[in-house]
């Protein structure tokens, strides 16, 4: 008789419970063979262990557990396909193709399936490395046991025989079960390797399965049930050589040539299993590239309907009465501000527009040489926009399609890369002053880069149009070559040039760091000739600990040599030559800051302007905080930071001779004595220093609060007298206010809105603005929301149409005295009337506004006439956004 079952089974289900590999657990032995797919197993949340941080590899696997990890498989499974979307594979097959892999696909996943809940219910039942160990040792003694006497129960005896020849049986059965899953394992590792498709058609497949997924949990449960008949005869079989009665020869029930012949097909049995890891993984990373090679698709579609109607209206600013209307110009300059910039309402007839904007944005797209020799992981990234407005029956889309951006990275060599990018903006920095366009981008064009050349070097070559909006042809070219053979020390070499006219800039730098100190600058000149003719420019910095220091001689356009630097965010001025020193240090609980600027003739000696600063600051409890500030300059008000080109003065705008003292209140600190609260005292004296007058401020702001419906988003105050010697000059009151009161529980769900801001100023300089709103979230239905505004601004002694570039929004900003401007003028008036409808993606608005008072322009709307300036219109508009 085919003796085997026991062995072959207890080391069958053995290897099968250790195939579920061991992750990053306290009990992962190093090198284990299935370490790698246990890990990646482990880290998607699949495999969790146990809550003392051990894996238990040898243990066998429930069939609960067994289902709660086959449940996380396909819950992930689901939730990478749903987030997946559409496949870009499956968009570039034909139909037949699809199909085809759909039942491929569908085949693989039954299959998988199969595997998956006949190895669960194996490792159910599986028997240890210990369980082996201890029939062997059985086995042995038995041998080793003498005969029983004679006399035993024949009857017994054959009993016993017939119900092991039965165990027998169930054994074949088993060894054909486990022979054939061996078999689909090889079938599967080869459908495995033929299958790239689509992972998105996996979903539907699952639920296709279910019921036969149903019919092998029975399958497995049979086979679970002759396991257990098995151990209960090996039991009863045991008992039996304890009782001390005659049993067949042992030698034929199971031999060491048996044992070994089960862990040899165990050890097979084992290494198909890996490999199937190994296939997993590699469906794992092509449906991770599928991932980074997302196309995504967005835009909008709108249709616009627009009349307006206007009577010498162009010169003002929507935005200082109600601001984000359709009528504003926004912020053209994106510098934040929108108040600077007029809104023109010209007189036009009623149009109809449509209006169709796209993008394609792309992952990082993986490819390979035309020869398969080379693959580029992550090769290419790019954005493609499209804007069409009422195209002709012969237009062609294509003309109006934008390339914003196209970016790749090639490995060229052994640590080497080369990237490079291109598109409608260029935006590249070589150093500080030279080609120095992080922030503005100098126009169409393209930077490519090498990287890990020899002593680390760097090659930096950008190219394209300087100025695309002007017909000129002024093309640019630059080139960099920086090395840096370690992280302390760096030089560089920079070259620019560009066509109409001629102009140039070159320049070298470098860096050095020697533990507390740190240096670093460049050199550069500029101009139509950086040989003969040239302006030139230094800038040097060196650090010590906390004390830092800058040296900088630059001509005239420094800032901006040979207009190949946009962004000009230098704080120095062009045409100094002067040092810095600075430092901030703790001191006794204070701290203590201190710096000194010193402008310079053509040559070294007295400086010829030079400014001091010092501060000293005390942090007080309950959020407090007082604060000393002494600057002295020669001569008075120099300051050498100013750069009318800078966008970023920072806090050194002001060097008069001068001493502050400030006590303030921090609002946002976590020991504020009132959170939200903002105060700020300031006494500025001059005369001590040879000024002509002393300063008192004191300002703050509050907001954040709601009692019930009534919520106040901001208060401001402002007292600020800058001329304390002379009563009736430098004094100015301000005060604001902007909250709401929501009434949405109410029929319709209405809210009202509200704003309030004035300042009185010596000199008979005053400005006003008020505004409030009424809004329905529910008007009449559901998402159908009316909203009406109504605002005014009024200016005594200043301009409200002149100065608009300089203008800024300064109304609830209780640092400032102003709201708007300080341009002196006749002063004015200017109001608007705001009404929209929305109803989810269609709303209809209609605007008049005039520069005249709030009053009159609603008896002008009332009595269908006109009053002074004025300017209204109306449109309809639909979006939908995809």
């Amino acid at each position: 008789m085919k003796k085997r079952l026991v062995t072959l089974l207890a080391g069958l289900l053995t290897v099968l419970s250790m195939g579920f590999g061991l992750a990053q657990f306290s009990d992962v032995p190093a090198g284990h063979w299935a370490k790698e797919a246990v890990e990646a197993l482990a880290a998607k949340g699949i495999f969790v262990g146990f809550p003392d941080g051990t894996f238990r590899g040898n243990e066998n696997l429930t069939r609960y557990q067994a289902a709660l990890i086959i449940y996380r498989l396909l819950q992930q499974i689901e939730e990478e396909l749903k987030a997946k979307g559409t496949s870009p594979t499956m968009e570039a097959m034909s139909s037949e193709d699809i199909e085809a892999l759909k039942n491929a696909v569908q085949e693989l996943a039954a299959e998988l399936a199969a595997l998956g809940v006949r190895v669960s219910a194996l490792e159910d039942s599986a028997a240890t490395k210990d369980d082996i160990a201890r029939l062997e040792s059985l086995i042995e003694e038995l041998k080793a046991k003498p005969a029983p006497e004679p006399g035993m129960d024949q009857a017994a005896l054959q009993d016993l025989i017939d119900r092991v020849e039965a165990a027998s049986i169930a054994a074949d059965t088993a060894l054909a079960q486990a022979q054939q899953l061996a078999e689909q394992l090889d079938a599967l590792a080869q459908d495995v390797e033929g299958v790239k498709g689509d992972v998105a058609a996996l979903s539907t497949q699952v639920e296709a399965n279910a019921q036969a997924i149903q019919a092998l949990n029975e399958l497995a449960v049979l086979l679970n049930q002759d396991v257990l008949s098995l151990q209960d005869r090996v039991t009863a079989l045991e008992k039996m050589v304890s009782g001390g009665q005659e049993m067949p020869d042992l030698g034929e029930f199971a031999t060491k040539e048996d044992v070994a012949a089960v862990q040899e097909f165990a050890a097979a049995l084992r290494s198909d299993l890996v490999s199937l890891s190994e296939k997993v993984s590699k469906l794992e990373g092509t449906v991770a590239t599928l991932q980074r090679n997302a196309l995504t698709i967005s835009g909008s579609l709108t249709l616009t309907y627009t009349a307006k109607d206007a009577a010498n209206f162009a010169a003002y600013d929507i935005d200082r009465v109600i601001g984000g209307t359709f009528l504003s110009s926004g912020d053209a300059d994106s510098d934040g501000n929108v108040v600077e910039h007029a809104d023109p309402v010209a007189s036009a007839s009623g149009s109809t527009t449509a209006t169709l904007n796209l993008k394609f944005q792309t992952g990082t797209f993986d490819a390979k040489s035309s020869g398969g020799a080379n693959s580029y992981p992550g090769l290419v990234q790019f954005s493609l926009t499209g804007s069409w407005t009422n195209p002709g029956a012969g237009s062609s889309v294509g003309a109006n399609l934008v390339v914003d951006k196209v970016s790749t990275t090639l490995a060229v060599a052994k640590d080497q890369a080369l990237s490079f990018t291109f598109g409608q903006s260029v935006n590249t920095k070589f150093t500080e002053y030279v080609m120095d366009n992080e922030g503005k981008s100098l126009g169409h064009g393209f930077v490519a880069t090498l990287k890990g050349l020899p002593l680390g070097a760097t090659l930096t070559a950008a190219y394209g149009e300087r100025d695309p909006s002007t017909a000129n042809y002024d093309y640019f070219k630059a080139l960099r070559l920086a090395i840096a053979p370690s992280e302390a020390f760096s030089i560089g070499l920079s070259y620019a040039q560009h066509d109409v006219t001629f102009a140039e800039v070159a320049g070298a730098d470098g860096s050095l760091a020697l533990g507390p100190v740190k240096l670093s600058g460049e050199y550069f000149r500029f101009g139509t000739n950086i040989f003969s003719g040239y302006s030139e420019g230094v800038y040097i910095r060196a650090e010590l600990g906390p004390v830092k220091a800058n040296y900088r001689g630059l001509a005239p356009g420094a800032n901006n040599p040979a207009g190949l630097s946009n962004d000009n965010d230098n704080p120095f001025r062009d045409g100094q030559r002067g040092f810095t020193v600075e430092t901030s240090l703790p001191l006794m609980g204070l701290n203590l800051g201190l710096l000194y600027n010193a402008q310079m003739d053509a040559t070294f000696g007295t400086p010829s302007a030079s400014a001091f600063q010092a501060n000293l600051g005390l942090p007080l409890p309950a959020g407090f905080g007082l604060k000393l500030n002494v600057t002295s300059a020669s001569p008075n008000d120099f300051n050498p930071f100013a750069n009318p080109q800078s966008s970023v003065p920072g806090p050194k705008d002001s060097y008069d001779s001068k001493a502050t003292v400030t006590l303030s209140h921090d609002g946002s600190a976590q020991n504020a004595l009132i959170r939200g609260l903002n105060l700020t005292l300031a006494y500025t004296n001059r005369t001590l220093l040879g000024g002509a007058n002393d300063g008192l401020a004191f300002y703050g702001n509050f907001g954040g609060l709601a009692v019930g419906p009534l919520s106040v988003d901001k208060v401001v105050f402002r007292y600020n007298d800058s001329d304390l010697q002379n009563p009736s000059a430098g004094q100015t009151l301000k005060g604001g206010i902007r909250g709401g009161i929501s009434l949405a529980g109410l029929p319709l769900g209405p809210a009202l809105t509200g704003e309030f801001a004035t300042r009185v100023s010596d000199g008979g300089l005053s400005e006003t603005k008020y505004g409030f709103g009424l809004r329905f979230g529910q008007f009449l239905w559901d998402k159908s929301v009316l909203e009406v505004k109504a605002a005014q601004y009024s200016a005594t002694g200043l301009a409200i149409t002149a100065n608009l570039n300089a203008d800024a929004d300064k109304a609830f900003d209780d640092s400032a005295d102003s709201l708007y401007t300080t341009t002196s003028g006749s002063g004015g008036n200017l109001s608007g009337v705001y009404v929209t409808w929305t109803y989810w993606d269609l709303s209809f608005a209609y605007g008049f506004f005039s520069n005249q008072t709030l009053g009159t322009l609603f008896s002008d709307i009332l009595n269908r006439t006109t009053t002074g300036d004025y300017g209204r219109a109306f449109r309809i508009k639909y979006t939908v956004n995809f």
